[in-house]
């Protein structure tokens, strides 16, 4: 886990990155973020980046969900704010769904959500842009964790991304909206694109934006716009 401007105080903006990846891919919106002096906080999920891969580990959004809260409860933090991508966004809406996390939550933008398996494109691991992804997660992860076996890890996460998230209608109704924005991309290819408002009209008083001119990508592809729409979302 990484602190930016913790002099600052107030609430942290915590960044859950997507499957495969680790927190550096949020690096251009943090820096920015840091710049304008917000208290960030960066960390990388259970077996992802830096953090320990353990091959007896089942991946579930669950367990991710309750692994960051414990990990900043642990490190004096109790209430926080998420900024979620992909498997990021899906494990923050878990943890709005289960009591014992979302009393946590202050806010959360989730960007590239789920909320079912079935929501999510099923062409997109054969797309060039995913296979370029999955070619730089493993070099990443090879320098990274050069004991751990990238093959074994990309099996879990794609067996989890295969079975879950498994939200139903009535758990995404019991999450405060007030606190929730809902994001997607005009382009985006690895969510089918009806699921932001979807999403937007089971979870009563959500907000929704879509990011103009980019993909699932946006982070990386437009990171002026991304850190806007997070700045104007968390000073409301």
């Amino acid at each position: 886990m990484q602190e930016y401007n913790k002099e600052v105080g107030g609430i942290p903006i915590v960044f859950d990155h997507g499957g495969l990846g680790y927190s550096a891919y949020f690096g251009s919106v943090i820096s920015r973020l840091v710049d304008r002096k917000h208290y960030v906080i960066a960390l990388d999920r259970r077996g992802h980046g830096r953090s320990t891969f353990d091959k007896a580990d089942v991946f579930t959004y669950d367990e991710f969900a309750e692994d960051i809260d414990a990990q900043l409860k642990n490190a004096g933090i109790h209430t926080y704010n998420v900024v979620g991508w992909s498997d990021g966004a899906i494990t923050t809406l878990s943890a709005l769904a289960n009591p014992s996390t979302a009393a946590s939550i202050n806010k959360a933008f989730l960007f590239g959500t789920t909320a079912t398996v079935q929501e999510t494109n099923a062409t997109f691991s054969n797309t060039s842009v995913f296979s370029e992804f999955v070619t730089r997660c493993r070099t990443e992860y090879a320098q990274l964790q050069p004991d751990a076996d990238f093959d074994a890890f990309a099996g879990k996460v794609a067996t989890m991304e295969a079975t879950l998230p498994q939200m139903t209608d009535e758990q995404l109704r019991t999450i405060d909206g007030s606190r929730v924005i809902i994001v997607g991309a005009e382009h985006e290819e690895a969510v089918n694109l009806n699921v932001p408002e979807r999403l937007h009209s089971v979870i009563e008083g959500s907000a929704i934006r879509i990011l103009t001119g980019v993909s699932h990508f946006a982070p990386l592809q437009d990171p002026d716009q991304f850190t806007a729409a997070v700045e104007e979302f968390f000073s409301l």
